[in-house]
């Protein structure tokens, strides 16, 4: 094969190599999709660099093209007819993936093995007070977790909370209501749960099932503290737009 041919070959492998990883970025931020791998800010940037991508592509086709004619008179389609490596084709298992079985988001598998791992900055909103409620008042998983260990104010002593999250376990038969945080993507998440109990909690949820629960802290043992919480409802919900957070 000439070294034109070659040449011809490679740029459009490349091309095909940028269009796929492109065409990929696109759909998953038209739909909510990219948000099982990133922060909801970066949707726009991720659509730019895959419109981006896919422009590079199309241009470094068009002077392949033009390279080709202009050189031998034969053009890179005619080169590649047949020749372009099998492997290169293989490129196209990744985008069937996340077009037709995309990888849920992080759930009861990671929580369970890296739960409540909280940095020492944690700590700087643990002492605010909890605003005023008429009843029962909604809060995050993490701030649960957060006051729990580092608020000395002991501000959810008394509160009636509520919680959403999906159903984690243990090894010992207790169930979590649970909530995986990330700061930039996936790779970086950690996950924060609060152990259910009392007589609303008997009957464990499906796990990775979506649940919000109503209840109060329970110190268990009054020793060190421990993020639990006494049930007092516990009702299934949909998984929300974005599971982080």
């Amino acid at each position: 094969m000439s070294a034109p041919s070659r040449t011809a070959m490679t740029r459009t492998t490349q091309a095909l190599v940028l269009t796929l990883v492109g065409a990929t970025l696109v759909r998953l931020t038209l739909t909510d999709a990219y948000l099982r791998y990133v922060n909801a800010w970066m949707r726009w940037p991720l659509l730019v660099s895959g419109v981006l991508l896919v422009a590079v592509a199309l241009a470094r086709v068009l002077r392949a093209d033009e390279r080709s004619a202009d050189e031998d008179g034969v053009t890179a389609d005619e080169h590649l007819d047949g020749h372009v490596s099998r492997s290169a084709w293989l490129l196209l298992a990744p985008v069937l993936v996340v077009f037709t079985v995309s990888p849920p988001a992080l759930g009861a598998y990671s929580a369970e093995r890296s739960a409540n791992e909280l940095p020492a900055s944690a700590a700087e909103g643990a002492e605010l007070p909890l605003p005023a409620s008429d009843g029962p008042l909604e809060i995050d998983v993490v701030d649960f977790v957060v006051r729990v260990q580092f608020d000395e104010a002991r501000s959810l002593v008394g509160r009636e909370v509520v919680v959403t999250g999906f159903v984690s376990g243990d090894e010992d038969g207790n169930w979590y209501v649970t909530r995986m945080d990330m700061n930039c993507c996936a790779a970086d998440a950690s996950a924060n749960r609060i152990m259910v109990t009392g007589p609303a909690a008997e009957d464990a949820p499906e796990r990775n099932s979506w649940v919000r629960v109503t209840g109060e802290w329970d110190p268990l043992d009054g020793g060190r503290p421990t993020s639990a919480m006494a049930a007092s409802a516990v009702e299934p919900v949909e998984a929300p737009r974005n599971t982080y957070g």
